[in-house]
């Protein structure tokens, strides 16, 4: 995986993600498939594009420049998965059908990943009670919020393996619990026992989120809350190096 600081934004790109022809050859269908696949909301939009004008629009971050980058609709290789998936769906129930069911499959897995993450790496009060049972608001709430932003290509652009609901979970969560526990990383302040275990949530990011694209890196949860928060972490547990 291309980390954004020492590469161009075409060769991060070409590194980490398929254009619409080679997605498609992945799939083994043609592009006019996949172009029409995302028109009809059956698979996430692109998680980047650039345009022929030399914009590059992130689903994360918005429009910015494209450094002159090839034009092309760009797709996480672990979308696959959720083609295949589309796929046999629509084939079995049609296309209207498809799509519900592929919500509520997302949206069912995802909810049972909160509950497995509530457990065991984050409590999430707003979703769980004390005891684990599920609170619907909230839970509706997350699976609701998620499925948006699946459909919309952002965890293909943030999520370094998209292709289950538990590791989309997994990488959501722990940017939770860190933006909670350092103040969205702007808090300095840590004793060596807190940093110690903060920075165990910090690697098991750092294991679940993409580099980003260099032109959105700045603004990134990996800078603020994987690399930044390193070096402020490595200040309050001297001779620990991260």
């Amino acid at each position: 995986m291309t980390h954004p600081g020492t590469c161009h934004l075409d060769s991060y790109l070409g590194a980490n993600y398929l254009t619409a022809e080679e997605f498609a050859a992945a799939c083994g269908i043609s592009a006019h498939e996949i172009t029409r696949m995302v028109d009809v909301q059956l698979i996430p939009q692109p998680s980047y594009v650039v345009t022929t004008d030399g914009i590059l629009v992130s689903q994360a971050f918005g429009k910015m420049a494209a450094d002159g980058a090839m034009p092309g609709r760009y797709f996480h290789p672990a979308a696959a998965v959720w083609v295949s998936i589309a796929r046999q769906l629509e084939h079995a129930v049609g296309t209207a059908l498809a799509r519900h069911a592929l919500e509520l499959r997302f949206r069912a897995n995802f909810a049972t990943a909160l509950a497995e993450l509530d457990r065991d790496t984050y409590r999430l009060p707003d979703s769980f009670t004390d005891s684990g049972q599920p609170i619907v608001s909230g839970v509706e709430a997350r699976t609701a919020e998620a499925w948006i932003s699946f459909m919309q290509g952002i965890f293909g652009l943030c999520v370094a393996d998209p292709s289950s609901e538990r590791a989309i979970a997994r990488k959501e969560i722990l940017q939770e619990a860190l933006t909670r526990l350092t103040e969205n990383g702007s808090r300095t302040d840590f004793s060596p026992e807190t940093a110690a275990k903060i920075g165990e949530l910090v690697d098991q990011y750092d294991r679940c989120v993409m580099p980003f694209a260099p032109p959105e890196y700045a603004r990134s949860s990996r800078k603020r809350l994987v690399d930044d928060l390193r070096h402020v972490l490595a200040r309050s547990t001297p001779g620990v190096a991260r």
